[in-house]
């Protein structure tokens, strides 16, 4: 998979999450009974719509040449959130069947967002080395 199409992918499930969430939240789908307090309707909601603009600004960037270190950035974090979603499921109570469903998957689909994202970051840093190495611009000159 192309850089681009990682920071597309990643793009999509923002958009789509978010979407999701929204949705959810108007037609009180998941809501305060779902989640720990204080998360209620309001909050869900608002998580939704804060992910909108990223995702529409990921696929802004995907547009263009992906570099290692946007890959790295946007890796860690994809892990810090996810990592902090699993923490907050299995520290806190309160959760309905649906919330922590809800939560371990969009941290499972974080998790490998990430390590495409870190692959994907080696493999460009790698070629940009290799690019640059005395070695092979002895050769050609």
């Amino acid at each position: 998979m192309t850089p681009r199409a990682i920071l597309r992918v990643d793009s999509l499930f923002e958009v789509v999450l978010g979407l999701l969430l929204v949705a959810a939240a108007a037609a009180s789908v998941l809501g305060p009974s779902d989640f720990p307090s204080p998360v209620g309707t309001t909050l869900v909601a608002s998580v939704g719509c804060a992910l909108l603009p990223v995702g529409v600004l990921l696929w802004r960037l995907s547009r263009g040449p992906v570099p290692y270190r946007l890959l790295r950035v946007l890796a860690t974090a994809n892990l810090a959130t996810g990592s902090a979603a699993l923490a907050w499921r299995w520290t806190a109570t309160g959760f309905s069947s649906a919330g922590s469903a809800f939560t371990i998957v969009a941290a499972a689909v974080l998790a490998a967002l990430a390590a495409a994202q870190l692959y994907a970051s080696a493999r460009i840093r790698q070629r940009s080395r290799r690019a640059r190495s005395p070695k092979r611009q002895a050769a050609g000159a």
